[in-house]
């Protein structure tokens, strides 16, 4: 193990079980995504290195990046959709100190539709009211900085930004926060997904309900701890079938 402060170990270790959650529940791509935590001194990020397929992710392995993309930590070089995503956007978003990217079925399946975005006609849903953003100027493949910062200036305040034609990214303050967002995102899309297959109108709920279970479930995941206990319990489902993440 390389020689690290405890806290930026612990960043590592939680950024390390989160490709390993994305494998157990079918949100990855292979080596394809992208992951990210900026460390404690704010000046630099973790990212996984490219070539490695998300099960072989580990806390030593995971590669320290500086806000113009270079490699200062670790071996490897990040993806190249890395470096001109995540790079600008930690740089330009200052609160995003995690993003998650992933290409995950479901709920990239909303960003293929014409108009498609979140209905809210479901209580899991309805814990990203007024979170949400869409990045509709798909324009290819990452190659550029201009791309990652199109994505900041579209997310703005939001935590969850949907990129049109392409996938999805979760921007929050923790590592427990993204992933939480990230896997209740997926659920949500697939119900929705499952219910408009019927060919059924979907029952929309009233604004002011939509309005009241959003801060009803803003005070179950914050105040009552459903964020970083919902992230401890997949944790322990990693370490109880002997998961190598933390090494």
């Amino acid at each position: 193990m390389m020689n690290v402060s405890e806290d930026e170990q612990n960043l590592r270790i939680d950024l390390a079980a989160c490709f390993h959650l994305a494998v157990a529940n079918h949100l990855h791509e292979g080596i394809a995504n992208h992951f990210s935590a900026v460390l404690p001194d704010g000046k630099h990020f973790l990212v996984n290195p490219f070539g490695l397929h998300f099960s072989e992710i580990t806390a030593s392995n995971l590669i320290v990046c500086d806000f113009d993309g270079n490699v200062v930590l670790g071996e490897g070089e990040p993806a190249a959709s890395a470096h001109h995503i995540h790079a600008p956007m930690h740089r330009l978003c200052p609160r995003a100190k995690v993003l998650i990217h992933t290409h995950q079925p479901h709920a990239t399946a909303l960003t293929m539709l014409a108009g498609g975005r979140l209905e809210w006609a479901l209580h899991t849903t309805c814990r990203f009211f007024g979170r949400v953003a869409y990045d509709t100027d798909y324009d290819g493949v990452a190659l550029s900085d201009s791309v990652g910062e199109r994505m900041a200036a579209v997310l703005g305040d939001a935590e969850v930004l949907f990129l049109g034609n392409h996938g999805v990214i979760t921007a929050a303050p923790t590592i427990a926060q993204a992933w939480d967002d990230l896997y209740f995102l997926e659920r949500a899309a697939q119900t929705q997904l499952l219910a408009m297959s019927t060919g059924k109108p979907l029952v929309l709920l009233k604004p002011e309900l939509i309005q009241q279970v959003a801060e009803q479930t803003r005070h179950e995941r914050f105040d009552l701890g459903y964020i970083d206990r919902h992230f401890a319990a997949q944790k322990r489902l990693l370490d109880a079938s002997g998961n190598p993440y933390r090494l």
